[in-house]
């Protein structure tokens, strides 16, 4: 589904009710929403330009980056600049994004991760994979939980696009309904390579076209792959990355194994998340202390921006770390 926010929504600090239902579902069967009008010129203007530098700074002639070796050359995992004025309101704090979060995720989701995908001019094609596992694994685990089969998503990303993301400039091919297929539940691997059975089931694939200033709000278990960008220049698209407050793992899953004693220690310390090593450890998103105002309104839904701010000599070192927690990584230059 598409819907464009004007400025009675933005006025209101909500979308409508039947529009968040209606995203909610479009979520829940087709995998995806798309909303327009969300961020503003001015923001996407500063952040294209700060994007474009870093893709110039990163890329080395001859030389693949470490995430396009994983997937594919021409598309970078790249993270945002975390100080100001790159830290915009209308992008981490936007009550019209919020508002969605919530209304999929419920009050109390929290931000989990802050980074941006770019796929550059003659890119090639990524495996077909998926970004998140289910987070109950079995139709007998998701009854356990009172969970419906197929279950519903713990997490969501928001893909920002700051200009028009067409099929021409390598919108992302997506097989839509896709995360309701409950064959990969139990996978140990995100990529669908060796399964055409499955991948025909599920075709043929569409695009995930954005219009500038909009958002797709995507169930992260849905199959997708960059593709072949045939424009000129390169095509970012920011990732703000949702989790459900009940899904206590720093990547947004269930942690259906955990002690009694580790739920309680994370459940009563919000800044606390199970590490992959089980044990609990800071998954707050790590900000320079001049990003602090864009956080600062509180949020109307009940989201948890899951933030801290550091100050010098410690710096956030945003080419750093694009895989890590939340998407970057804190330094000590000195």
């Amino acid at each position: 589904m598409f819907y464009e926010a004007d400025k009675k929504d933005r006025d209101a600090g909500t979308l409508p009710v039947e529009i968040l239902e209606a995203v909610n579902d479009a979520i829940s069967m087709q995998g995806f929403a798309v909303i327009g009008g969300l961020v503003s010129a001015q923001t996407r203007e500063r952040l294209y330009d700060s994007v474009l530098e870093d893709v110039e700074q990163i890329r080395e002639p001859g030389k693949l980056t470490p995430h396009e070796e994983r997937t594919a050359e021409g598309h970078l995992q790249l993270g945002l600049r975390r100080y100001a004025p790159f830290v915009c309101e209308d992008l981490v704090a936007n009550p019209l994004i919020e508002s969605v979060v919530a209304a999929v995720l419920g009050s109390g989701a929290w931000l989990g991760f802050y980074n941006g995908n770019v796929n550059c001019p003659g890119s090639g094609d990524q495996p077909l994979h998926f970004d998140r596992p289910y987070s109950w694994r079995t139709e007998e685990e998701a009854a356990a939980h009172n969970q419906p089969w197929p279950p519903p998503t713990t997490t969501l990303s928001c893909s920002v696009a700051l200009n028009d993301i067409s099929a021409e400039t390598g919108a992302t091919e997506i097989y839509i309904g896709s995360q309701r297929e409950t064959a990969v539940a139990t996978w140990t691997t995100n990529r669908l390579g060796g399964h055409p059975e499955l991948i025909e089931a599920w075709g043929p694939p569409a695009r995930m076209e954005i219009p500038a200033g909009g958002v797709c709000f995507r169930d992260p278990r849905m199959w997708h792959r960059g593709v072949c960008n045939h424009g000129t220049a390169p095509r970012p698209m920011l990732a703000l990355t949702y989790h459900a407050a009940k899904a206590l793992h720093w990547r947004g899953r269930m942690v259906l194994d955990a002690t009694p004693a580790l739920v309680q220690q994370c459940e009563s310390d919000l800044s606390l998340r199970v590490m992959d090593d089980g044990s609990a450890g800071d998954g707050r998103l790590a900000f320079h202390e001049s990003a602090a105002p864009a956080f600062a309104t509180p949020s109307r839904h009940g989201i948890n921006r899951n933030v801290r701010f550091v100050e010098a000599p410690l710096e956030v070192n945003h080419l750093l770390g694009a895989h890590e927690v939340g998407g970057a990584l804190v330094t000590n230059p000195g």
